[in-house]
């Protein structure tokens, strides 16, 4: 009776051992098919996310085009949407095919919090330099003056601008200090006024130092007669009176314009009898 039982029962066994075998193979199957359908999926996202890709950096480009934006601005602000992009492709497919993305997600931002701060200082200037060459407060060629210096803009990085000076010196400023700063920009328009003070004797006749300004600033050939030139009053202080030329000639011409002016007045007044004076102390001994 035994053996009989043993080999009726072993069928049954036989069958349950078949049969879940065969719910976990089908349960195999479904998981395939599914991972297959999903890496489909994936695949058509990375193809349309990359067009999609594709066609925002040229649209970002074009814009940036026509705004005249620097080359190097446009060539680096479309390598940034580019990995960018790339990684929201990334996650997006990675959460498709059944990958836990929020850990990813969380790494990124733990990365990039750290690196912000240990690139404080240097991000600060590389902003700096992105709105300087957006902006354009200057280009190359332009002379300016901030925080005390002054020189020709000889070079526009991205973290640094370079100057040069007049006796030939290079100054290389950082570029987050620049944007935060007052810049004074001498050539930015085509023409300047030159700005000449002149003192004469109260002696002398206003009238007569006047008329020979007037006629030595007439006389220089650097004069844009087209312009609101004057000589003026400017000012009546303790031991002169003050005359101000106020004449304006091209950007180019400024200083052969300041320096010839200065020579000519002074040799015209002399030339006229119109003293320029000068600071003089008088000491007087008493004595006992």
């Amino acid at each position: 009776m035994f053996f009989v039982g043993t080999a009726v029962d072993a069928p049954e066994e036989l069958n349950q051992e078949v049969s879940k075998l065969s719910g976990y193979m089908d349960g195999i199957m479904d998981k395939a098919f599914e991972f297959g359908v999903n890496l489909l999926i994936a695949v058509v996202i990375f193809f349309i996310g990359k067009l999609i890709l594709r066609a925002l950096r040229k649209i970002l480009r074009n814009i940036f085009n026509r705004s005249s934006v620097d080359v190097g601005v446009v060539r680096f602000i479309d390598s940034i949407v580019k990995v960018l992009g790339y990684i929201i492709i990334l996650i997006v497919i990675c959460s498709q095919i059944g990958i836990q993305t929020t850990s990813f997600i969380t790494l990124l931002g733990t990365a990039g919090v750290s690196v912000g701060l240990a690139l404080q200082g240097s991000l600060s200037n590389f902003a700096g330099g992105v709105l300087i060459l957006i902006a354009k407060p200057f280009v190359v060629g332009d002379y300016i003056a901030v925080e005390g210096t002054e020189g020709t803009v000889q070079k526009i990085d991205i973290i640094y601008t370079q100057l040069s000076t007049v006796d030939n010196k290079v100054i290389t400023l950082p570029n987050g200090n620049l944007a935060n700063s007052v810049v004074t920009n001498y050539t930015k328009e085509a023409v300047r006024r030159v700005d000449l003070s002149v003192g004469i004797h109260y002696e002398d006749s206003i009238n007569h130092a006047l008329s020979i300004a007037t006629e030595v600033m007439n006389r220089c050939e650097y004069l844009l007669e087209d312009r609101e030139n004057q000589v003026v009053v400017r000012e009546l202080s303790d031991h002169s009176v003050t005359l101000q030329i106020r004449m304006w000639v091209s950007t180019e011409d400024y200083w052969k314009a300041y320096f010839s002016m200065n020579q000519n007045i002074k040799e015209a007044f002399d030339e006229k009898g119109i003293h320029i004076p000068y600071n003089q102390v008088d000491v007087h001994l008493i004595e006992k």
